[in-house]
């Protein structure tokens, strides 16, 4: 009985030390645009700049959780194109936003801090989940983000990153906008709510570098 109860003790243990080293800690810079009723399509569209903080859980070596926080803004201007229907409106909007999220990564390879013997350093990823967007003057709104992007260890404790997301609001209302009319509206279903677009880069820090974690090296694949 006692070496089953030491035996518990051990896991648990081990377990702690093990989350304690697969966790980081970093920051976000980046810009965000927006994709909605006065811009239906134009990518990288009168980006603003956001700055967020990150924290990851890392799950072995192919799947994450993280957390973020971000502070940017939005804005958009009938002005801007063409569209005769545009040019009558003369609508436009800007509005500073602040951004929860909580999403899982998956990485194609097998990527871990510290880079075992196995792992990579280098790595492409996915990451999708929910994030909730309020807005300081149009509709706030929960979101789903889905992103793409890739990974490189650098040394033994930071991991840069660059990524591009798309988030999808559950309102069409992000822009002061809802067209109620529906004059301008896409008949592709991709607009029919407003979206929000983040292009930029993360640099992390591995926490409690000095703890060891074996029982991953085993389980990469």
């Amino acid at each position: 009985m006692y070496k089953f109860i030491l035996g518990v003790l051990f896991f648990f243990v081990g377990n702690v030390l093990c989350a304690q080293n697969s966790s980081d800690v970093g920051i976000i810079v980046g810009a965000n645009y927006y994709l909605g009723d006065i811009n239906p399509n134009k990518q990288l569209y009168s980006s603003s700049p956001t700055l967020g903080f990150m924290y990851r859980y890392n799950f072995g070596s192919r799947y994450a959780l993280r957390t973020s926080l971000g502070f940017g803004s939005l804005k958009g201007d009938d002005l801007d194109f063409d569209n005769q229907y545009q040019q009558s409106r003369a609508a436009s909007f800007e509005t500073e936003l602040v951004e929860f999220s909580l999403q899982m990564e998956f990485n194609f390879q097998p990527f871990l801090v510290p880079l075992s013997s196995r792992a990579k350093r280098f790595s492409p990823y996915v990451t999708s989940g929910l994030s909730y967007i309020s807005s300081s003057s149009t509709t706030s709104s929960f979101a789903i983000p889905m992103g793409i992007g890739c990974k490189y260890l650098i040394g033994k404790r930071w991991t840069a990153a660059v990524e591009w997301s798309f988030k999808k609001s559950f309102t069409d209302d992000l822009d002061g906008l809802s067209d109620p009319n529906k004059l301008n509206m896409s008949s592709n279903t991709f607009h029919n709510n407003d979206w929000m677009s983040f292009v930029g880069v993360t640099l992390t820090l591995q926490l409690f570098n000095d703890l060891q974690c074996h029982a991953y090296d085993r389980i990469i694949k």
